[in-house]
């Protein structure tokens, strides 16, 4: 991925793995990066596409993180990256039931964290820009919700009950 340029710091961070609990007490791994700076800075959720939380996804949030930002990546699938589409649907499938809570979860640590300004937003990368539609619709209190592709054609009936506000990029060869 080209937009990690280790020349060009914000802010120097600290990154690694932590473990979150959803409302039902269930235990989430995470990918956690963050400034330094013991200032208090707004959070995002990074929500992975199917293939898990990859390379690719940590360095994205170690550049927001760089950026001034707290950032949570839900580890939606345990600990498995895919790297066919047939490995990616299988994962997608054993590993939907519960996503959003997982997402809320990391969200809700967000709000609450000591380092936190209190305004979060949920950003979302191929499936999870589908849980950042889904964020939108239920939770009134994000700052924002980004999807980078996701399924739109799930939530239309929904969005009107959003008060998030939205902002989705697709490529010009997506329906």
């Amino acid at each position: 991925m080209s937009i990690f340029d280790a020349h060009h710091m914000e802010f120097s961070i600290t990154s690694g793995h932590i473990t979150i609990m959803t409302d039902d007490a269930v235990q989430v791994p995470a990918y956690w990066s963050h400034p330094r700076l013991g200032v208090k800075f707004s959070g995002i959720v990074l929500i992975h596409d199917w293939w898990g939380v990859t390379e690719d996804i940590r360095q994205l949030s170690n550049y927001l993180a760089q950026m001034g930002y707290y950032v949570i990546v839900p580890d939606l699938f345990g600990g498995q990256t895919a790297s066919t589409p047939k490995q990616a649907i299988r994962l997608f499938d054993e590993h939907q039931k519960g996503a959003f809570e997982r997402v809320n979860a990391a969200l809700s640590v967000l709000e609450t964290h000591s380092q936190s300004n209190h305004k979060v937003a949920a950003i979302g990368v191929g499936m999870g820009g589908s849980l950042a539609f889904e964020a939108a619709i239920k939770r009134a209190d994000l700052e924002a919700s980004i999807a980078f592709s996701g399924f739109p054609q799930r939530y239309l009936k929904q969005f009107k009950q959003a008060n998030t506000p939205i902002l989705a990029f697709f490529g010009s060869e997506e329906p």
